[in-house]
């Protein structure tokens, strides 16, 4: 095995463990929903996520200048900052009901990961990665809305 293959290995393996890490806070306030600071707490995740993710668009958008058309960079930067503008809003001005617009903003990240070409170079291991731990999210989130209802 080579050096690169090794270090690509070792990313790969950090890379998944921290996404499937990354839904531990969100697997633990679903199991504690009775608690007081759950939802505040699930919700407050959530939003940190969902910047995390739409922010990392900026970064794929700016490292690709040369090879997408101007007006897709900027409409990824625009769809970045209006997913994050969203969630913000829905954190703030409504109670579970936000866990319904996360939903939609983890979809819609993930759908414009598919379909945006400065997204094309993702390797094929991080792209149904981002399906799974998604779906994992999403169910989450959809789980805790139903259980505080």
């Amino acid at each position: 095995m080579t050096r690169v293959s090794a270090d690509n290995n070792v990313t790969r393996w950090m890379v998944t463990a921290l996404a499937y890490a990354g839904t531990l806070p969100m697997i633990a306030c679903v199991l504690w929903l009775e608690q007081p600071w759950s939802l505040p707490l699930f919700k407050a995740y959530s939003l940190a996520i969902l910047a995390f993710l739409a922010g990392a668009w900026w970064a794929f958008a700016l490292m690709n200048q040369q090879k997408v058309a101007p007006a897709s960079i900027c409409q990824i930067l625009l769809l970045s900052n209006a997913a994050v503008i969203t969630a913000i809003v829905s954190f703030v001005i409504a109670d579970k009901e936000a866990l319904l617009v996360f939903c939609i903003l983890f979809g819609c990240l993930l759908l414009g990961e598919r379909k945006l070409a400065v997204f094309r170079q993702q390797p094929d291991y991080y792209r149904r990665l981002r399906l799974i731990v998604t779906s994992i999210t999403i169910t989450l989130q959809l789980t805790a809305y139903g259980l505080t209802r």
